[in-house]
């Protein structure tokens, strides 16, 4: 860049703010694993409990600007002395520091300086802004309702019995892949959250009877119960999508959003020529550059100039189309199934950043399963 700054200055505020707040990624082009080996724990520990519970003032969404070279705009209104802040009205003195309420620990605008991004002004990851004006800010559902749930017991060893803690496992869409304490517990966190995410159905109403010889439209709807996009964030690497599978016997009269050998599916990436599986469905973003090419190898944030969003609105669904050509002098049962899928990283792009070793450690969420039967006649 003309005056130096790298993207890699925005990217370290967020997931190492130590290391932000202190400059101490002097290099990050050639910003390694062994160079991260030899900085302090705080900084390795990456979102520490003090990037938190230091805050005193609720921040601000985060605009970068490519423009101006302007990456280091996150706010953090950090108070760096030896009170730290949180929910609790009475807290129990210590011997470690001093504790002290703060109203805005249960406000969705706590989480936005890193989980809403504009690129010069344009919509980049905006978790807060899909939030705000719903009936889900209305009804007083926060960030933390969700993604910090509540649950009674005790803040401290012989403390007071409460019940309002929150958990901390930050459930969302995505998962650790490498080892992390609590990983198991935070993965079932994520797949009861997902569960209760979204819902597939059938648009109309399937008849009892299909007559053999015709092309049956198969309507779904996709239906969105959280408080924000599904997915939101970082939507571009996600992958939500349906499979969906119509068989006759041992027959098979469709298959799509299934799986190739190499674990993708077959998105045009795959299947450029939409020969293959042209009836996929997902639900994510494509980001476009200047020159009109898209998508996660060649397009990222700091290059993108538009964005197509085909994410689950909040409050809202989208419908999907299924042609299946039910072959004429055939008869029995036809079983639909049709299977909500999500992943937060798909191999060919865990592959284009050389981490091949980790495709094996991202879980394939079913969000929600539907199933179908009607009798096909041959006349």
């Amino acid at each position: 860049m003309a005056n130096g700054v790298e993207i890699g200055d925005f990217c370290v505020q967020c997931h190492s703010p130590v290391a932000a707040l202190t400059d101490l990624v002097e290099n990050h082009t050639e910003l390694s694993a062994e160079v991260i080996n030899t900085f302090p724990p705080q900084v390795k520990e990456g979102v520490t409990c003090d990037a938190c519970h230091l805050t005193t003032h609720l921040p601000d969404p985060t605009n970068i600007s490519i423009v101006n070279h302007d990456y280091e705009t996150v706010d953090f209104k950090l108070y760096s002395g030896d009170t730290r802040y949180g929910i609790l009205d009475d807290p129990i003195d210590n011997d470690f520091h001093n504790s002290v309420y703060h109203p805005g620990y249960d406000k969705s605008e706590f989480c936005q300086n890193c989980h809403n991004l504009t690129v010069d002004e344009r919509n980049a990851e905006i978790t807060q802004f899909e939030w705000e004006g719903t009936a889900f800010q209305a009804m007083g559902m926060e960030c933390q309702s969700c993604h910090m749930p509540t649950y009674a017991g005790q803040a401290t060893v012989d403390g007071p019995e409460r019940d309002n803690l929150h958990r901390h496992f930050f459930p969302g869409i995505d998962e650790a892949l490498i080892d992390f304490p609590g990983k198991t517990e935070q993965r079932q966190a994520i797949e009861d959250l997902l569960q209760s995410a979204a819902e597939i159905n059938f648009f109309d109403t399937p008849p009892d009877t299909i007559t053999a010889g015709i092309v049956w439209n198969a309507k779904l709807i996709v239906s969105n119960n959280t408080g924000h996009n599904f997915p939101s964030g970082t939507t571009f690497p996600r992958q939500l999508w349906i499979e969906l599978i119509a068989t006759i016997g041992n027959d098979t009269l469709l298959a799509s959003g299934r799986l190739n050998a190499d674990g993708n599916l077959l998105d045009f990436y795959t299947d450029p020529g939409n020969e293959l599986d042209p009836q996929l469905h997902m639900f994510n973003t494509i980001l476009f550059n200047a020159e009109g090419d898209s998508g996660l190898l060649v397009v990222s944030i700091e290059n993108m100039v538009a964005m197509t969003d085909r994410t689950l609105p909040v409050s809202g669904s989208r419908t999907v189309n299924y042609s299946i050509n039910i072959p004429a002098g055939i008869a029995g049962e036809l079983l639909v199934s049709a299977r909500l899928r999500f992943r937060s990283f798909p191999p060919f792009y865990l592959r284009h950043l050389n981490l091949e070793s980790l495709i094996g450690n991202v879980n394939i969420f079913d969000v929600d399963i539907l199933t179908e039967m009607i009798y096909v006649s041959s006349s």
